[in-house]
């Protein structure tokens, strides 16, 4: 049985940078490659701390952070895991300095329906659709109907956010803002619409950049105000009642010519050698990586989910490296299986603890079945669960364990709760496998860094005999 490798219900995690806050101590945002100058990178927060990613380390010891243009503040400077942000610096080879690093919500407002359906939740806030899946990041749930939460995610092409970060702020008691981001797509004074919202600005204050103080279909604003109504379940009858509303800067924004690179986010559009990931313009060329290995050109589809690196020319991107954020990579015989296709749950015979979950947007290439030999690709959630994006049925007895390090301290290293020794270890190489010796490759990893361990099964039983870096 098979489902679309990138359906509408594609989910998140992406593993694109750490960063710290002011003062933090050296987490890394890489945006360069391998060339010096001035970059971004724009995604989802995944840690705190020094972790090396992407093969770039930026210091960001004496950067500015600003949360929704405020003063960062606290540990961190207030930034929390899965918020989606913009770090801005300057590079050199492998390394660079963070001067700024920018969060901006998506979204703050009530909670005016929610259900789910195949493992997917689907909240109304707004007007705005907001999924929510295994690897989203909820501070202070549980989350219920009338509500206040703030949500950060990234827009897919259904004009939906998938989120990667939602705090309940009634039930931590911080609610003090009612405010929403959008495109907007239809005016009709003192009205306008965001897609279900119908936000009335007759009495707002409207930011000097509109120009002649009428918002205007196309323009990316932030809206805040009150809200008067959302005691309806139908879509497309809330509304708010603005009192500020202001051009707001979408995405990454507009990376300066020359500038570095790297985007997290939904392709939203695809044709012909261009794609376009949220705002943002990509071109690849014969010369353009793409990761895993098993991916390329044909899998740039609406609704995959990517991290791309490139150097801005004349407008556009030149993608340079596509990483399909599948992180996670499992192989090993089905254990046990429950459910009904397309929602299933699996556990895979010496890999204890870790429970894969499908949807509707996995691609299911074989049967799962109880001894079958298969192989996941998936994007790791809270709790040791991966949510699988493809299965495939390999056969034979290999076992592999890929994922971001929890814990490292040689000759251990945990990955998705299972700590594997090394010790019986020989062969150890880098990204482009090239061999390492022990003491070099330990050096290299920290919590946070991507690796493979492989080895064989025997019995219920892995025996390692590989551990190699990834990309």
């Amino acid at each position: 049985m098979q489902f679309g490798k990138f359906g509408k219900l594609v989910t998140n995690l992406a593993i694109l940078l750490s960063v710290a806050a002011c003062g933090g101590g050296g987490g890394d945002a890489p945006a360069s490659g391998g060339t010096g100058g001035t970059g971004i990178s724009f995604g989802t927060v995944t840690d705190f701390g020094s972790i090396i990613l992407n093969n770039s380390r930026v210091d960001d010891s004496t950067a500015s952070v600003t949360l929704d243009d405020n003063p960062g503040a606290g540990p961190n400077g207030g930034l929390k895991k899965g918020m989606v942000v913009k770090v801005s610096g300057t590079f050199s080879g492998s390394t660079g300095t963070a001067t700024t690093i920018e969060y901006k919500d998506n979204l703050e407002g009530p909670v005016c329906s929610q259900s789910t359906t195949d493992g997917i939740t689907t909240l109304r806030v707004l007007g705005q659709t907001v999924i929510r899946d295994a690897a989203t990041i909820v501070e202070s749930g549980p989350i219920n109907p009338g509500n206040i939460v703030e949500v950060s995610g990234l827009p897919d092409n259904l004009g939906n956010i998938r989120a990667t970060f939602i705090e309940n702020k009634t039930a931590s008691g911080t609610a003090t803002a009612i405010e929403v981001k959008g495109r907007i797509d239809s005016v009709s004074a003192p009205t306008f619409t965001i897609n279900g919202l119908v936000v009335n600005f007759a009495g707002a204050s409207i930011d000097n950049n509109i120009p002649g103080g009428q918002p205007a279909t196309g323009q990316f604003v932030e809206v805040k105000g009150t809200v008067f109504a959302c005691d309806s379940p139908a879509p497309g009858t809330d509304a708010l009642t603005a009192t500020r509303v202001e051009l707001e800067v979408e995405g990454a924004g507009n990376v300066p010519a020359g500038n570095r690179a790297e985007i997290e986010g939904i392709i939203t559009s695809a044709n012909a050698g261009t794609f376009t990931v949220g705002n943002q313009q990509f071109v690849t060329t014969a010369g353009t990586r793409f990761l895993p290995e098993d991916f390329g050109a044909g899998d740039l589809q609406v609704g995959a989910k990517v991290e791309v690196e490139g150097t801005v020319s004349n407008g556009l991107l030149t993608a340079t490296k596509v990483s399909f954020r599948q992180n996670v990579k499992l192989e090993s015989t089905v254990q046990t299986v429950t459910g009904v296709a397309p929602t299933l749950a699996i556990t895979l015979v010496g890999l204890p603890g870790i429970v894969i979950s499908t949807d509707s947007s996995t691609e299911i290439n074989d049967p799962v079945v109880q001894g079958a030999h298969m192989r996941v690709r998936g994007i790791e959630g809270p709790g040791n669960t991966v949510l699988a994006t493809r299965i495939d049925e390999q056969g034979g007895s290999t076992v592999f364990l890929q994922g971001a390090v929890d814990d490292v301290a040689n000759p251990n290293i945990t990955v998705l709760g299972i700590t594997v020794d090394t010790t019986p270890i020989n062969q150890f190489e880098d990204v482009n496998d090239a061999p390492l010796e022990r003491g070099a490759f330990f050096s290299r990893v920290q919590r946070g860094t991507l690796v493979k361990i492989k080895g064989d099964l025997t019995g219920v039983t892995p025996t390692w005999d590989e551990a190699e870096l990834e990309d």
